[in-house]
């Protein structure tokens, strides 16, 4: 692996600015990478073919002293689910293959905006949803920790070519876990933002708005510092998206570890999590400790079966009639007061991110996304941080949900773990030297 694709997406920033490398040499060395690791994996299917003549041409911007952003020649992937003018938005059908986009997804402009450089785009199951990251189209992609194991989905294709080193930032999506659950079976950092944040413009089938109040457009990275550096990029009204909130925006930077109070549970009785998953939450919660915020023991009542089950019903919606679609509601917003009930004392909460690492694919897992479904349901800001791994290397995550619009409490708490446990963008890519 070429130094250039173990750096972080803000050193790779940092050091285009300051010209000790160049955009074209950064995006060349991605390209290499994803050339060398594609072939395996399966995760990128189709590559942009402007990307080095925009490289150069933010090389020749630069030195006219022109910056375009804070990502300013920063390569990027992005699910195929997005629409990029000139390439097809398959999202994995065949009769979409020659479904050519007249313009860019909103996420990918607002990326393109700050700088960044598109690479290609990456694998997702069939109509840009489900469990596996898998179709007839472009066939299956598979975990780079392990090639018998699933990436995920429905972000399966961003999580493996982000954890193969050959993309230092991924855009997803996220209805119930395509983001959070990809990111910890792969080992990579993910937010997953409020809903209201980004506009779904441009994805296909997310329309945003009130009819897909659970979808949220987020990133993918090997290190939480990235996160923080590219998701505001992302956010604030597209005057489309009608669900898209104009809300501030605080630092993480300005979050002060000492004053937050954090609640962590290793495990739902519902969806009994294993030891090791277990163990990591425990570990996670000592190293926020460590580094001065005030962890407590605490599990919300019946979490997950009542995610759970709200989940259920609202997948049926389409047969529910009147009062059965009335009472759908009022238990979601029962679910949703509830939880922010439980929030009151606390600043965030810390719980596994599925009850497993990644199985071997097509395994039958009807509990993955079992943790992860609530906070769809509630729509609160989550940060996935890989904080431990299997014995048999597989890696694990630790979910991080906030309080609504509080992405600086669960990012700066994130990188508090990354600090603590070590468990950030080198360590992910080192491990993969011997296995790809």
């Amino acid at each position: 692996m070429n130094e250039i694709t173990r750096l972080t997406s803000a050193e790779l920033a940092k050091r285009i600015r300051s010209r000790e490398l160049t955009a074209e040499a950064v995006v060349s060395a991605f390209l290499a990478r994803i050339e060398e690791v594609n072939p395996q994996i399966n995760a990128i299917v189709q590559l942009a073919p402007d990307a080095l003549d925009r490289a150069r041409q933010a090389d020749l911007d630069l030195a006219h002293g022109r910056v375009h952003g804070a990502l300013h020649g920063v390569p990027f992937t992005a699910k195929d689910l997005f629409d990029v003018a000139g390439l097809a938005t398959t999202v994995g059908l065949e009769a979409r293959r020659g479904e050519f986009a007249g313009e860019d997804a909103v996420a990918v402009a607002r990326l393109r905006q700050a700088g960044a450089i598109l690479l290609g785009k990456s694998n997702c199951p069939p109509g840009g949803s489900g469990s596996d990251t898998e179709n007839l189209l472009y066939g299956r992609t598979l975990n780079p920790h392990n090639l018998t194991r699933t990436p995920g989905g429905s972000s399966g294709g961003e999580a493996a070519i982000v954890a193969a080193g050959g993309s230092p930032l991924g855009l997803g999506s996220d209805s119930g876990g395509g983001l959070r659950v990809p990111a910890h079976f792969c080992g990579v950092a993910a937010i997953k933002p409020t809903v209201g944040r980004v506009p779904n413009s441009g994805a296909y089938n997310h329309p945003g708005g009130l009819t897909d109040v659970r979808t949220q457009i987020g990133l993918l990275s090997r290190s939480v510092v990235d996160l923080a550096l590219a998701w505001p990029v992302l956010c604030g009204p597209d005057f489309v998206d009608s669900g898209v909130v104009p809300m501030p925006m605080p630092d993480p930077g300005a979050v002060c570890l000492g004053e937050q109070c954090v609640a962590y549970f290793p495990s739902d009785p519902a969806s009994p999590a294993t030891t090791e998953t277990a163990d990591t939450v425990g570990a996670v919660a000592q190293a926020l400790a460590r580094a001065g915020v005030l962890v407590e023991p605490a599990r919300p009542r019946d979490f997950v079966r009542n995610g759970r089950g709200i989940s259920d019903a609202y997948s049926e919606i389409a047969s529910l009639r009147g009062q059965d679609v009335v009472e759908l509601y009022d238990a979601w917003d029962g679910y949703r007061s509830f939880m922010l009930q439980f929030l009151r004392p606390y600043d965030a909460i810390v719980c596994p991110v599925a009850p497993h690492p990644a199985p071997p694919f097509r395994e039958v897992d009807r509990k993955r996304f079992d943790y992860t479904l609530p906070f769809s349901l509630l729509g609160w800001p989550v940060v996935v941080v890989p904080a431990g791994r299997t014995k048999d290397g597989l890696p694990i995550g630790v979910q991080i949900a906030a309080r609504p619009w509080r992405e600086d409490v669960a990012l700066a708490l994130g990188a508090a773990i990354e600090r603590e446990l070590g468990q950030s963008a080198g360590s992910s890519t080192s491990h993969l030297r011997q296995r790809l």
